[in-house]
């Protein structure tokens, strides 16, 4: 009887600690997070504005940063609908996934940038001038034994009437998607989604931890359980413009 007690109490504790999707059980495990922030520049303010970013890799800003937890910041632009737009990716250890985002403002290298920023729509509703965007997909991959070879963000569009299909897939990644991102020796692949007007923009980010960055590639190594994925999920994306296939590369301003 004792035995039954213990083992029903165990079980309910568990779920007590469970969420019902991948993302939320993620967020409950404690780990480390990643996180990209949006934002654009006021008029005639962008080239100050990339310059300005740089400031976020001092050793002060470092310590700043460290305080409110946040490590491995990294900036990227690239211009949308006719905009500059800047993607700030960091990883992030602090309990609420959610507070990211203030812990960043809150620093003084940001609010810094402050008069430079025209923020997302969405941002001001949540009182802040970054956005958050929506974090959907994310595969640790290779490990690292040294620092990154390379760090890099790419974006393209999600077809609206695609994008239940295209999540679904992202919580259901094959394994040997998973496999082959290891391979290359890539690290930290993280995908983001966010609105922007009528159209839904989706970014990555990833670290190539290998030692030849000539392998620094997506379609580098030849594997058919991911040319079956990419059946999938390509005709899901609409590529912008300037795409190399299906993504563009997103303008590195610091890391």
């Amino acid at each position: 009887m004792k035995r039954k007690v213990f083992t029903s109490i165990l079980v309910l504790s568990s779920l007590s600690a469970l969420g019902f999707s991948p993302y939320e059980n993620y967020l409950l495990t404690g780990r480390q997070t990643h996180v990209a922030l949006m934002v654009s520049a006021t008029d005639e303010k962008a080239e100050e504005l990339a310059t300005t970013l740089k400031t976020l890799n001092t050793k002060q800003a470092g310590k700043a940063f460290k305080k409110v937890k946040i490590s491995n910041v990294s900036s990227h632009t690239k211009e949308l609908q006719g905009k500059p737009w800047f993607m700030v990716y960091f990883d992030y250890d602090g309990e609420t996934y959610q507070e990211a985002v203030s812990a960043f403002e809150s620093t003084k290298a940001v609010k810094e940038l402050i008069p430079l920023l025209e923020p997302h729509p969405r941002a001001k509703e949540y009182g802040n001038h970054w956005l958050q965007l929506e974090w959907i997909n994310y595969i640790k991959g290779a490990k690292p034994t040294k620092n990154p070879t390379n760090k890099f963000a790419m974006v393209t569009r999600l077809k609206p009437e695609k994008e239940d299909e295209y999540r679904w897939l992202h919580q259901n990644t094959w394994p040997g998607t998973v496999d082959r991102m290891t391979r290359m020796k890539y690290h930290d692949f993280s995908i983001f989604l966010v609105e922007l007007g009528d159209e839904i923009y989706e970014f990555f980010y990833v670290e190539f931890v290998g030692m030849d960055a000539s392998k620094d590639k997506m379609g580098s190594l030849s594997d058919p359980t991911y040319e079956r994925w990419i059946k999938y999920t390509d005709p899901c994306q609409d590529p912008l413009p300037d795409a190399d296939g299906i993504w563009s590369m997103m303008n590195k301003v610091s890391e």
